[in-house]
C-alpha cells in the first residue's frame, strides 16, 4: 500500500486515481466472430451480440454519466479497413452500457475478429 525509498514515503492511492477524468474508466479487447469472447478486459462485464457487427459493451461499474468518449479499434480482416463506431442516433449511451457497429469502411457491418474499446469520462 506504500512505496518507501530512504526517507520518502508514497501511498501507492496517489499514483493512479481512478477518479481522475484522464484515466480510462474502461476496456475491452474481445473476439467479435461467431461466439463473442472477451480476451481481456477492465470494468466490463459482459458483451452482448445483436446481430452481424453490432455489440454492446456492458459495464461492470456505471459511469459517473452518458457523456463518455470511446475509443475503438477491429481488425482481423487483412484486405480491408475497418471502423468501429458508437451509433447513438438509435442507441444513445447510457452509464451502464454503450452499443457500437464493426463496419468496412464502405458501411457494411462485419463481425471483426479483434475488436478493442477504450472508455474515457468526464
Amino acid at each position: 500500500d506504500t512505496l518507501t525509498k530512504g526517507a520518502t514515503t508514497l501511498n501507492t492511492d496517489e499514483l493512479v486515481d481512478v477518479n481522475n477524468t484522464r484515466v480510462c474508466k474502461a476496456w475491452v479487447n474481445f473476439n467479435g466472430t461467431g461466439t463473442v469472447a472477451i480476451r481481456a478486459s477492465y470494468n466490463i462485464s459482459s458483451i452482448t451480440d445483436h446481430a452481424t457487427g453490432q455489440y454492446t459493451v456492458n459495464f461492470t461499474n456505471a459511469m459517473a454519466n452518458a457523456n463518455y468518449m470511446s475509443a475503438g479499434m477491429a481488425g482481423g480482416d487483412y484486405n480491408n479497413l475497418m471502423n468501429v463506431v458508437q451509433p447513438t442516433t438509435d442507441y444513445a449511451p447510457t452509464t451502464t452500457s454503450c452499443r457500437y457497429s464493426t463496419l468496412y469502411v464502405n458501411t457494411t457491418l462485419y463481425d471483426a475478429q479483434y475488436i478493442g474499446i477504450a472508455i474515457y469520462t468526464s
